[in-house]
């Protein structure tokens, strides 16, 4: 969490009044909770709910306390996408700033897309047909070899050819 510019961070909550008329569970908890959720492979909001509360002890130096289900999904619902838009854009930058450089040297700035192709189960998202019984989506990335970083990323339906992307 030290990593995380806060006041960068703060500065787009009030930007984008990600806590207004908010009580308790702030967008800043709210980020807190899902880098939680994320590093410890957490599948559900029931997941998250339980592991929180079975990890109490441990996570309160990182200012949080059990979430309810229901609390956390509106935050994920209301809350605007542009915090964490705005965040991962600014963490992004300081990454290209700080990774190791290549040894070669060209005059225009050398990218790599690369597309891979996930497999879904249909009949769990059903809105993912690739084939007549097989579920997928693509995702495609742009690496920028300079620091090899990517610097584009999307995720279409499986059909999808990199050229459209």
């Amino acid at each position: 969490m030290t990593l995380i510019p806060r006041h960068q961070f703060e500065n787009a909550v009030s930007e984008y009044s990600g806590d207004r008329y908010v009580k308790t569970f702030t967008t800043w908890n709210q980020l807190t909770t899902l880098l939680y959720a994320q590093a410890s492979g957490k599948n559900s909001l029931r997941d998250i709910q339980t592991s929180l509360e079975t990890q109490g002890s441990k996570i309160y130096h990182l200012g949080l306390t059990a979430v309810k289900r229901s609390t956390l999904s509106d935050a994920n619902r209301d809350r605007d996408y542009q915090i964490m838009e705005k965040l991962f854009y600014h963490l992004l930058t300081r990454c290209q700033q700080i990774a190791p450089k290549h040894q070669f040297r060209f005059k225009n700035p050398a990218y790599a897309f690369d597309s891979s192709t996930i497999d879904l189960c249909l009949a769990l998202f059903p809105w993912a047909k690739f084939r007549q019984t097989k579920g997928a989506i693509k995702l495609h990335c742009q690496l920028d070899l300079r620091g090899q970083i990517p610097s584009f990323a999307v995720i279409t339906d499986g059909k999808c050819a990199d050229i459209r992307a």
